[in-house]
């Protein structure tokens, strides 16, 4: 049987061509995807489960951004309220696809790369934080859905020992101890099967979209280390080879749909804030603004004030065109608030409104 062998390039464009297919899939037939569709996304349990971490992990940063300096949230009333809110609204899950696609696609890119080469995924997923407190990794262990013995054995650690915080290091080498020294996934592993009905693993890419997967991969937290590991089927651990960086899979000869393909069918490739959003018009600002997003952009940008958020968005209505609101939102409300023209929640404010005017 042949062994399983992708390097970070391959993995990537594979990320960028399938991610499009299922968003545009999905998207065909509804405006929002919520979170027990996500439960079943696909046939692949670990795909979805990812998808949910990258989401609540979004979430989580959110939440700490809208934190004022104002306020003590470390009170044990501030502190209940908040974890109410956060619970509810988690309950309420209601994605839009130019906001789930990026989501989808990382997701991809954390299966593969945990099915081939799980140490390597738990180094890119905990290398860079400064710390994570035990409660903080109980909750992750929901989202793992292979190599579960491996990961019992992990969160076992944890919980047996005496701190209460954990480094980077800590938890990376708790995971290697945990771990089995060499695995290996093969080409007909269920995991990889249900993949290639999904879209085939040989992926060529199109030197004009290179840039797109160029920029993709600048995203993902960069590994230096060589892919010295892989997966069996679902769930159990065995040996493997070591993969150079640049070296292309040769195992793959069947026939596929290349990301040229894909995109002639119709797909956009693009991970920017930018790109994120959707060209379609939209009829009323206000309501097309997420919840998650109206809060930072009330925070952010109109340091706090909701009264202000509010007339603002009624002015734009007024306007006859993108650059009449552009001009109103600067003059009025970015020398007064003190903006930074360079911010991503400016720019991501601002490809909202321009939608109003298509």
């Amino acid at each position: 049987m042949s062994q399983l062998q992708l390097d970070k390039p391959t993995i990537q464009s594979y990320g960028v061509a399938l991610s499009e297919k299922l968003t545009t899939d999905f998207f065909s037939s509804k405006d929002v995807i919520k979170g027990e569709e996500i439960v079943r996304f696909t046939d692949i349990e670990q795909l979805n489960f990812f998808i949910l971490m990258n989401l609540f992990d979004r979430w989580k940063e959110e939440i700490n951004r809208l934190k004022s300096p104002y306020f003590n949230y470390e009170e044990e009333e501030v502190s209940l309220a908040l974890k109410s809110f956060v619970n509810k609204v988690s309950r309420h899950i209601a994605v839009r696809k130019e906001f789930f696609k990026p989501l989808v696609q990382k997701a991809i890119v954390d299966t593969l790369t945990y099915l081939i080469s799980p140490v390597e995924f738990i180094e890119q997923e905990f290398g860079k934080i400064d710390q994570l407190s035990k409660s903080d990794l109980a909750d992750k262990q929901k989202f793992f859905k292979l190599y579960k013995d491996t990961i019992t054995l992990w969160f076992e650690k944890i919980e047996q020992s005496s701190k209460e915080f954990f480094s980077a290091k800590e938890i990376i080498d708790l995971y290697k101890a945990s771990a089995p020294r060499q695995h290996t996934v093969q080409y007909s592993d269920p995991v990889v099967d249900k993949f290639n009905q999904l879209l085939k693993l040989n992926i060529a890419v199109a030197a004009s979209q290179q840039a797109n997967v160029d920029r993709l991969y600048k995203i993902t937290p960069a590994e230096t280390a060589s892919v010295n590991e892989t997966p069996l089927p679902a769930g159990s651990e065995q040996p493997v080879t070591k993969i150079p960086e640049n070296r292309i899979s040769q195992q793959f000869s069947k026939p596929a749909l290349t990301l040229n393909e894909e995109l002639r069918q119709g797909s956009t490739v693009g991970t920017s804030i930018a790109e994120r959003l959707s060209k379609s018009k939209i009829e009323d600002i206000k309501s097309s603004i997420p919840l998650n997003l109206k809060f930072l952009f009330i925070n952010v940008l109109f340091d706090g004030k909701v009264i202000e958020y509010n007339e603002a968005l009624a002015h734009i209505e007024e306007c006859s065109d993108f650059e009449t609101a552009q001009q109103v939102l600067i003059e009025k409300y970015s020398k007064k608030n003190k903006w930074d023209m360079h911010t991503e929640e400016k720019n991501e404010f601002f490809q909202i409104i321009e939608r109003k005017f298509y």
